[in-house]
């Protein structure tokens, strides 16, 4: 496959909250995440795994929604579910994402020669207070509204959605389905969860929860009037979780599309910058040093070690090409 058409197939051409999360935090790490899925010989292969790096905290709160999901399909599907358990489901989980972190680790150093800036020992004591974090972030969430009606049977008609399954608008695949649906009188209801967040409700985050709309007046069986929806959200911030509700109207739905649109075209025009050549000196480099610090490729990253300097010789190089175009 020419290096043309590999460009134009990896072109971006999706969108989801965590696209356009990590495009912001890091022009390079969303290019080496989403940027090489049709080129995938050698180190390339390894890519998305070593994108997925993450610090133990965060295992922790992927283990958390992991572990809600699950109670959520259990109960959708009629399946019995233990409480008495937790503590291992989570310990489970949290030890089995650092396992497979591991392997990654070991791919990294083989491609360094040398032992990562990513390893660290992860000792039991450590271990047990994520785990304590994460069931007690569980039991307050389960023992909340609507959670707690959803499972006690108060709401009725209920259904769990995946946030990997996308919608196509415009010819794009969009991720903006809710986790959960429920009927409560003539309203319908779509609520996202999120384990981390801030305490208060920004105004882009609001537009990317009105994206839930666009999602469901798309499915059969929803209402197809906007008016008739709940727009929920559930975030941890401040050591507790708060929950968010509103409602939109068709301005809302028409902002919420055009920031969708204007990510992905920005997603298009960063990867436009590398050519046929897929030249990385050309993607900018993450806009703080703390965005680094537990980031899988930052020891092949120029940023890893010095971000600043890293960042001026990257400006540096976009230039030179730029002004090599002009000539």
């Amino acid at each position: 496959m020419n290096e043309k058409k590999i460009q134009s197939i990896n072109k971006p051409r999706t969108w989801s909250v965590t696209r356009r999360e990590l495009l912001n935090k890091c022009p390079r790490a969303f290019i080496l995440k989403y940027g090489f899925k049709k080129k995938q010989g050698g180190f390339n292969r390894h890519l998305t795994n070593i994108s997925n790096w993450t610090s133990p905290y965060i295992l922790m709160q992927r283990a958390l929604r992991g572990l809600i999901i699950q109670r959520l399909e259990c109960a959708s599907r009629g399946v019995k579910w233990e409480e008495t358990d937790i503590a291992l489901k989570i310990r489970s989980r949290i030890i089995g994402g650092l396992k497979r972190q591991k392997s990654v680790l070991a791919v990294i150093e083989k491609r360094i020669g040398k032992s990562s800036l990513l390893r660290r020992n992860i000792n039991k004591k450590e271990i047990d207070r994520l785990v304590e974090i994460c069931c007690m972030r569980y039991h307050s969430i389960i023992s909340a509204a609507p959670f707690s009606e959803i499972l006690n049977g108060k709401i009725e008609q209920w259904f769990i959605f995946s946030r990997l399954t996308s919608t196509v608008v415009n010819d794009f695949d969009l991720h903006i389905s809710p986790d959960l649906v429920w009927i409560k009188g003539r309203n319908c209801h779509l609520l996202r969860f999120n384990v981390q967040g801030l305490s208060k409700l920004q105004h882009h985050k609001s537009l990317e929860n009105t994206a839930m709309v666009i999602w469901a007046i798309n499915q059969k069986g929803l209402p197809s009037n906007h008016e008739r929806y709940v727009i929920e959200n559930f975030v941890w911030s401040c050591g507790k979780w708060n929950r968010w509700i509103e409602t939109c109207n068709l301005t809302d739905i028409q902002n919420a599309r055009g920031i969708i649109m204007k990510d992905i075209s920005e997603m298009q025009e960063l990867y436009n910058r590398m050519g046929p050549a897929l030249d990385l000196s050309q993607i900018p480099l993450a806009k703080d040093e703390s965005i680094c610090l537990d980031c899988g490729h930052r020891d092949t990253c120029p940023g890893g070690e010095n971000l600043e300097r890293a960042s001026l010789i990257q400006s540096a190089l976009e230039m030179a090409k730029a002004a090599q175009k002009r000539a």
